[in-house]
């Protein structure tokens, strides 16, 4: 059993970080250095998010993980950077999650023209599972873009 909510615990945050995924914890200590657990929460603190939650044996919820979409339509064409951050217990669930992103792109981003972002070069399962999504990188490090020393650019058009 699954659910997304829309939430903005702390305990949400702090879950997921404290169960991260390795390669969604190289990531972010790529992106933000020593205090990447800090700058994270930091980060999450004034967004809106979507959870995905499983059920365990004894019926409770258990976040497996955390993503939203920044909206960007301050022009004619609508944008969005889209990003999820995962737990150990993603592995657990990957057909669910999948399937739920899936939805979920379907839903709330067909509101959207162009979605991007840059991902982590080694975060390998989730550069697979963005590729599924039909998200491409065949531009890594778009002329005119500052793409962060070892991300590399991804998009989806609609």
């Amino acid at each position: 059993m699954k659910m997304l909510k829309k939430v903005s615990s702390e305990f949400e945050k702090k879950f997921i970080l404290n169960y991260l995924r390795e390669e969604d914890k190289e990531e972010l200590q790529a992106m933000f250095g020593e205090g990447w657990y800090k700058e994270t929460i930091k980060t999450l603190q004034d967004n809106d998010f979507l959870v995905m939650y499983v059920f365990d044996e004894q019926k409770n919820e258990i976040p497996i993980a955390i993503g939203g979409f920044y909206d960007f339509n301050q022009s004619e064409v609508s944008i969005a950077s889209v990003w999820i951050l995962s737990s150990q217990y993603i592995y657990r669930n990957k057909k669910l999650f999948f399937k739920d992103i899936k939805e979920k792109l379907r839903e709330t981003g067909g509101k959207y023209k162009i979605m991007y972002n840059y991902i982590y070069k080694r975060n390998f399962s989730a550069k697979k599972w963005l590729k599924k999504l039909g998200f491409r990188f065949d531009n890594p490090n778009p002329e005119g873009l500052n793409v962060k020393e070892g991300f590399e650019f991804f998009y989806k058009v609609n």
